[in-house]
């Protein structure tokens, strides 16, 4: 059905969020208005609140989608007389009964939580909350097949078991900043195809098969993770 209520998308980095608000916009034909705070703290301290009232006015009849909210709630004085003037021009579209846009917050679980309890106000106007978890390494190899597929490579047996291994590796060592699925397309659009381009190149005669020019060895995988 229609999207009338303001939506909150907390997670790790990488798994979804900004593709959500995305489709959540498209669905509803909705334009998405996307809020860089850092940009705005750093270039219109000062004025930011106007700042923000006019990006406010600019995405009324879509959807505002502000990643990071939390960096509006902090210690250091200036970005602080900054978050609040943002949160209380939020708060004056979120209070509105029937508000013309819908505003999407995003952002680490933990941190999500912990602006919510500063202000009470902002809790009640988020009645729709998703969380979105860490991909696994299944999960990711999947994603990875996916990507390759569309790209008309394929991995031999070796390569296919090295890539496993690889990212049962950087999953089981993790942090809250791993990149989930930023994490993998890089390895695979910036290592694993461009090491694969480079061995090919690298030799005497370039071939004319072009099966070798979609398969990707073991030996690309390899050089693509000692790179990461």
């Amino acid at each position: 059905g229609e999207l009338t209520e303001h939506i909150l998308l907390s997670g790790p980095p990488g798994t979804g969020k900004t593709l959500a608000a995305t489709l959540l916009g498209k669905k509803n034909h909705m334009d998405v208005y996307r809020v860089d705070l850092s940009l705005i703290v750093s270039k219109y301290i000062g004025e930011t609140e106007k700042h923000i009232r006019q990006t406010i006015e600019e995405a009324r009849g879509g959807v505002l989608f502000i990643d990071e909210a939390y960096t509006l709630i902090t210690t250091k004085q200036e970005t602080k007389d900054f978050g609040k003037e943002v949160i209380h021009a939020l708060l004056t579209v979120l209070s509105e009964p029937n508000p013309d846009m819908i505003i999407i917050l995003a952002g680490y679980e933990d941190k999500m939580q912990q602006m919510l309890r500063t202000n009470p106000g902002l809790q009640e106007r988020f009645p729709l909350q998703f969380y979105f978890d860490d991909y696994n390494a299944d999960e990711l190899m999947e994603m990875a097949h996916r990507l390759l597929q569309k790209r008309n490579f394929q991995l031999t047996s070796e390569a296919d078991k090295e890539l496993y291994t690889l990212i049962v590796e950087a999953t089981a060592q993790r942090d809250e900043y791993f990149g989930n699925g930023r994490w993998l397309h890089n390895l695979i659009e910036q290592g694993i195809i461009k090491c694969m381009a480079q061995r090919i190149m690298s030799q005497p005669s370039i071939p004319d098969n072009t099966f070798l020019f979609r398969t990707i060895t073991q030996e690309d995988v390899v050089k693509a993770g000692n790179r990461l």
